[in-house]
């Protein structure tokens, strides 16, 4: 422990965030619309901790994520907007609230039915607030390929969707000839962005009826393609070659020394 840490053993998270928005010139000038990002950037840090299983990084982004929190109820708090009281009252009353088999006498069978009767739920909630939408609550600025997911999964517990993982795999061959078709007759950007989007929309599906998120799988074949590339990048400086003039048919066969040199690695 640092010599500012043993100044400061009795102040509690909540009571530094204070202590920082008054006192740190960063914290007092931030708003409700300049730290949004900052919830993004440090849950993806978390995810990717808890990925990694090392329990000392976990902990460290564990607690980025509560700082940040922290400091968004702290502002709004300054705003007027809320207080940390309200917050956590809110939460508190949502997840009684939609959790009746847990605080309540309410029978519930199997995770089905727990998922249907929480969209039950929150469609009497949407009724009170007035709203409309059934995807609300889903945010548009979420990544794409996470936010379909999402999309997928609210419908489904509604009971709009395939009835086995054999629906959506009809359905990628359907739209993969569609979009070749669309290449083959020279379709415009606007048709293939179209055409490509049901395709992608489509894997997702597949993914969630397999019970993988798409995001996750994604995530993965790009470390995979990440570590593969750098690997032959290592092959062409260690045999002197030069990589802007080899080929792609150079490349595919240091690719394809790379990938068996893995699979019998890791056999």
């Amino acid at each position: 422990m640092g010599e500012s840490e043993n100044k400061h053993p009795d102040k509690n998270l909540r009571q530094i965030v204070k202590k920082l928005r008054a006192e740190c010139p960063w914290d007092r000038k931030q708003t409700t619309s300049s730290i949004g990002h900052l919830y993004i950037e440090e849950a993806y840090e978390l995810a990717e901790a808890l990925e990694s299983g090392d329990g000392a990084r976990i902990e460290e982004e564990l607690g980025d994520l509560l700082y940040v929190v922290l400091m968004g109820i702290r502002i709004a708090a300054d705003a007027g907007l809320t207080d940390y009281e309200k917050v956590e009252q809110k939460a508190k009353s949502k997840l009684i609230r939609r959790h009746p088999h847990v605080f309540d006498n309410l029978k519930i069978n199997d995770e089905s039915e727990i998922l249907a009767n929480w969209e039950k739920i929150k469609e009497t909630e949407k009724k009170d607030r007035r709203e409309a939408g059934f995807f609300d609550g889903i945010p548009k600025s979420m990544p794409a390929l996470m936010r379909a997911q999402m999309m997928q999964e609210r419908a489904a517990r509604i009971g709009f969707d395939w009835p086995s993982a054999q629906g959506p795999v009809a359905k990628i061959r359907e739209e993969t000839v569609e979009l070749e078709e669309h290449i083959v007759a020279g379709g415009t950007k606007d048709d293939l962005e179209y055409e490509l989007g049901d395709l992608l929309f489509s894997v997702v599906n597949l993914a969630r009826h397999i019970n993988i998120r798409a995001a996750d799988a994604l995530g993965r074949a790009n470390r995979k393609f990440q570590r593969r590339f750098e690997e032959v990048r290592r092959l062409v400086r260690e045999r002197n070659l030069d990589l802007a003039k080899l080929g792609i048919k150079e490349l595919d066969k240091l690719w394809d020394e790379v990938k068996a040199q893995e699979e019998l690695t890791t056999d």
